[in-house]
């Protein structure tokens, strides 16, 4: 008998049934509580009409550009910069989503949370095949929406549960077929997962490991072959046909290659780790140690290992742990299971996992508050009255502007800024527009007539256009933040505008 084969439920003995009912009923309550308590903040996180991350607004301008056929993955030029930085189908798909003359969040978040409520199911899936026990399927998913960056990327208009989506379905075929060749079927949900979001490939170098760990180079040569071919084929495909003309390749590759950050690493890397997923981490080694399944190890080293090495980029956040947790979820649910059916560990295992859930609410974002909807409606209304639509704008915080009507023809000037600093770009051709006022208005999340106009990280602009701002343009407005959207306590949105023909500010 193989020893990485699917686990079965241990039998040996008559079950006490109070005992197996203590754990497998404990373990639903506990998990079910703190799942609860992460999805009773949906409701009110979709509904928000305003930015619940800074990332959604940058996005939603791109897709907007892109629906009205504005080149989005063109080069960069003086007259338009968008980012574009995440997979083509992510744009494609949210572009036929949106109302490019009325934008809203809320059919990007509701495709997010499908995504997430398919995550859950697909956990549960794998729960399932590993103990063929209903415990463990009802139990792995309410662990993973129990994890508060769960909550916080899955009902957010971004990219990424989409696409790890993709990548778990792929990596379950995998999984399902691994002692034969049909495990090669598993490329194609891979392939349109790097295409959504050129992120989450634990799966693919997983399966591969798995096939020369098991000395089958042959398919594992194959599986790399379809990989390679379809990514070298759909790469040429939206190059050449889908964005002709314009620089795809730059965008999808080149202009995502971030710098290394200490302080990123230690806290997003070594801090997450050690307090969120250490103890779940633990409990899904004893699983493997008893059960071994060398497909399902090779993912969940793959997943810590590229979640490790690439947390420490710069604009990385908690959602690199996402493949992680989704293994952790089933292997922990899995450990539940088996325990409860064989009456071992009940009181260790309860708490172990009352201690993982506890850790999991960490890094939980707070829903809207009743004042974030007051304030969303200040600054659309202040932004409608004062500017007309189709202004030209600049800031940061692109997605309450594009609401407004405005037009933005740099989707993301931190991407900017970040490319002028790697000398990939000139910020000359940006200086100029705003010494000739190109901009109606420009927002910053600081008093730029009281602070140093230095560049400090995050949304601080560097010292060349801060000088610039603060020599063209002049302070017009002050209106109080929602909490969604602040970097800091005490942002709050400054509105610049023209010192030549300015329009009067009225708080």
């Amino acid at each position: 008998m193989r020893t990485d084969s699917i686990a079965a439920p241990k039998t040996h003995g008559p079950l006490s049934v109070r005992r197996s009912v203590l754990l497998g009923g404990g373990a639903l309550v506990l998990a079910g509580l703190f799942a609860g308590l992460q999805i009773s903040t949906w409701p009110v996180r979709l509904r928000y009409p305003g930015e619940l991350n800074d990332i959604e607004g940058m996005r939603l301008v791109e897709m907007v550009h892109l629906r009205r056929g504005i080149p989005i993955y063109a080069l960069p030029s003086p007259e338009r910069f968008d980012a574009s930085i995440y997979g083509p189908l992510y744009y494609l798909l949210g572009a036929r989503l949106i109302d490019p003359c009325s934008p809203d969040f809320l059919p990007l978040r509701l495709l997010s949370t499908l995504a997430t409520l398919g995550l859950a199911a697909s956990c549960g899936v794998l729960a399932f095949w590993l103990t063929r026990h209903a415990l463990a399927a009802a139990l792995a998913p309410l662990l993973f929406l129990s994890y508060g960056f769960v909550t916080r990327h899955g009902t957010s208009a971004r990219s990424d549960v989409v696409a790890v989506l993709l990548a778990f379905l792929g990596f379950l075929v995998a999984f399902r077929f691994q002692r034969g060749r049909w495990i090669l079927l598993a490329a194609p949900l891979m392939l349109l997962s790097f295409f959504y979001k050129q992120q989450y490939v634990a799966g693919p170098l997983a399966a591969m490991l798995f096939l020369i760990i098991e000395r089958r180079y042959r398919q594992a040569a194959e599986l790399a072959g379809l990989l390679a071919a379809g990514g070298l084929a759909l790469l040429g495909i939206f190059q050449f046909l889908i964005f002709p003309g314009q620089a795809f390749f730059h965008h999808f590759l080149l202009y995502n290659v971030t710098p290394f950050s200490w302080q990123q690493f230690k806290y997003a890397g070594l801090m997450f780790f050690a307090l969120v997923l250490l103890v779940p981490l633990l409990l899904g080694l004893e699983f493997l140690r008893r059960h071994r399944n060398r497909l399902l190890g090779c993912y969940l080293a793959c997943s810590v290992v590229l979640a490790l090495s690439t947390v420490a980029k710069v604009g990385s956040d908690a959602h690199y742990w996402l493949e992680c947790v989704l293994a952790l979820s089933a292997l922990v649910a899995a450990l539940v299971a088996e325990r409860a059916a064989a009456r071992e560990g009940i009181a260790e295992i309860l708490c172990l996992l009352g201690v993982a859930l506890f850790f999991a609410r960490l890094f939980t974002p707070p829903g809207p508050r009743p004042q974030d909807f007051v304030r969303d409606r200040a600054i659309q209304a202040y932004l409608r009255e004062k500017f007309p639509a189709g202004t030209l704008a600049l800031s940061h915080w692109a997605g309450d502007l594009v609401r407004a009507g405005l037009d933005l023809p740099i989707s993301d000037p931190d991407q900017y800024n970040f490319l002028v600093r790697k000398g990939i770009l000139s910020d000359q051709p940006l200086l100029d527009q705003i010494r000739s006022l190109r901009f109606g208005l420009i927002v910053i999340n600081y008093d730029m007539s009281i602070e140093p106009p230095v560049s400090q990280g995050g949304t601080r602009l560097p010292r060349a256009l801060s000088e610039a701002i603060l020599a063209s343009y002049r302070l017009a407005a002050s209106l109080a933040m929602p909490d969604t959207e602040k970097v800091w306590p005490d942002d709050r949105f400054y509105i610049w505008v023209p010192r030549a023909g300015a329009p009067q500010a009225s708080e």
